[in-house]
């Protein structure tokens, strides 16, 4: 399975936010919605190898992991407020979805659980290796910072484990961006990567 991390330094963590001003009242739970949208959506379908871990570090009750999983995930469409009104509903626990979970866990406790499975995690950094020199291994954990970043603290503790650092070249592009190149790039890879 493809993953991906999100780390969400402002997104709110209670169902206490606005669907008419995502970027504002959710702490830019539209740059959330659109990393999920990328992570999981093609046209007309799912990609139901691929989940995404959001980690919100927002107020009120920071953290929270919020997971969407391609595999299990029902009724939701693929647009920015529907992703938040699921979100709202998963963090309010009035409406259980399948493929949604929260759980109450911090960045480090999630890389670990990861880790914990043998994954490998490939970190997008604007100094790593360039992804057309990286071959990439089978079950990637890829992790992205929102529009502020990772925290250096957060970078440290994950190179505690299997990892490399990975650009997507020279251009800075928006985290949403990011995913759907690395879609790509899995892709058009040869078979058994």
């Amino acid at each position: 399975m493809k993953q991906f991390i999100l780390y969400a330094r402002k997104t709110v963590t209670s169902p206490d936010f606005s669907l008419d001003d995502l970027p504002g009242s959710g702490g830019r739970m539209d740059l959330v919605a659109r990393c999920i949208c990328n992570a999981l959506w093609i046209s007309h379908d799912l990609r139901r190898d691929s989940c995404i871990h959001v980690v919100a570090c927002g107020s009120p009750n920071p953290p929270v992991v919020i997971s969407f999983y391609g595999d299990k995930l029902r009724d939701v469409s693929p647009d920015e407020r529907n992703i938040a009104a699921w979100i709202k509903k998963a963090l309010a626990m009035k409406r259980k979805n399948p493929g949604i979970s929260i759980r109450k866990l911090n960045f480090q406790q999630l890389v670990e659980e990861l880790a914990s499975e043998g994954n490998i995690f490939y970190i997008l950094h604007e100094k790593g290796t360039d992804i057309a020199r990286v071959k990439l291994k089978v079950d990637p954990v890829f992790i992205l910072g929102d529009h502020i970043g990772l925290p250096k603290k957060e970078e440290k503790f994950v190179e505690r484990f299997e990892h490399e650092k990975i650009s997507l070249g020279s251009t800075s592009y928006l985290a949403s961006q990011c995913i759907t190149v690395l879609h790509y790039e899995l892709d058009n890879a040869p078979v058994g990567i």
